[in-house]
């Protein structure tokens, strides 16, 4: 295989969705980009949006894709292969759109083809979901469309399936100018819950995944609420719970956090005012402090894409052809 040209396009993603925290993720269309070719030595190499490619360091926790080439080489007792590996993306980090989780499954699939392609894409997965703690944003990466999963740590696997998500309905993404990290976003939730918000959300996610399915928008409303997760990081947001209140004047079917934060997710459907919407997330989350950005995305149905010379492969869930 290393006479061979790879490339690897890995969706971002948001994950969450109001009641499924860390359990259900969505893949969405931004990417990471990785081209891995054979070399003379290790090294990687930016590219900008430009086209300028710009070496940078690989020997850091910082370089996910590094990180998941290593793992994947030491599960296979192999050395770390000599080759160039270029990355370009548009998912903006550090803002609750899956970059990281994007990156960590680019490199793992890549270096996994590479190598001749040994471990399953159900054990990229775990690599991937172990590494993060959970599996909602790396599943959603890797399979595409909507990800429901659980982590079996005693078997060292995820279950999980995959869901159509309905073309009927749009996303927004109100991107801000500012970042919020991971973990500080996990420091502002409590050690433990009262049991009725822990009910409270049970019952609102099992709304939530069969409303995706049936395409019932009532039935979402009502799945999107949260008390485990939204209520301790939404003051973290400007204008958050502001937004939120105006759900039914604007039409929408729900706002949430897109994963950690700090971008605000809005879902709307087809009947609803779109520019309206839009106007909305700009006027409620905007600030003298920071900008803010609101674009429209779409559900990426298909997962990664792999590319060996022109011959382009996918890991995702068949069922997506049918979506």
């Amino acid at each position: 295989m290393s006479q061979e040209k790879i490339k690897v396009r890995a969706p971002a993603s948001t994950a969450n969705l109001g009641s499924g925290f860390d359990s259900i993720g969505i893949a969405l269309d931004m990417y990471t980009e990785i081209e891995m070719s054979s070399h003379n030595q290790l090294q990687f190499e930016w590219v900008d949006e430009h086209g300028n490619n710009t070496p940078f360091p690989f020997t850091n926790d910082e370089n996910l894709i590094y990180q998941a080439m290593k793992q994947v080489c030491e599960l296979l007792q192999k050395d770390i292969p000599n080759v160039r590996v270029l990355v370009k993306s548009n998912i903006p980090s550090t803002r609750g759109l899956g970059s990281s989780a994007s990156a960590f499954v680019a490199g793992l699939v890549a270096i996994n083809k590479w190598l001749g392609g040994t471990l399953s894409k159900d054990d990229l997965l775990w690599l991937a979901a172990e590494k993060e703690g959970h599996p909602d944003n790396v599943g959603a990466s890797l399979f595409g469309g909507v990800f429901v999963g659980a982590m079996d740590w005693e078997a060292k696997k995820v279950q999980h399936n995959y869901i159509p998500f309905p073309n009927k309905w749009t996303w927004l993404a109100a991107i801000p100018s500012y970042s919020s990290s991971t973990t500080s976003a996990r420091k502002r939730l409590p050690d433990s819950y009262q049991k009725q918000d822990v009910i409270f959300n049970l019952s609102r996610y099992g709304l939530l995944v069969s409303s995706i399915m049936l395409g019932d928008e009532e039935g979402l409303k009502t799945g999107f609420f949260d008390k485990l997760h939204t209520p301790y990081r939404q003051d973290s947001i400007p204008g958050l719970d502001h937004l939120m209140n105006s759900q039914e004047e604007v039409g929408a079917l729900g706002f949430m956090i897109s994963g950690a934060g700090p971008t605000v997710l809005g879902l709307v459907p087809q009947q609803a005012n779109l520019k309206k919407a839009q106007l909305y997330m700009e006027q409620f989350l905007k600030s003298d402090a920071h900008d803010v950005n609101v674009i429209p995305l779409n559900v990426d149905h298909f997962g990664v894409q792999v590319y060996v010379g022109e011959d382009l492969e996918y890991l995702c869930n068949t069922k997506a052809f049918m979506a």
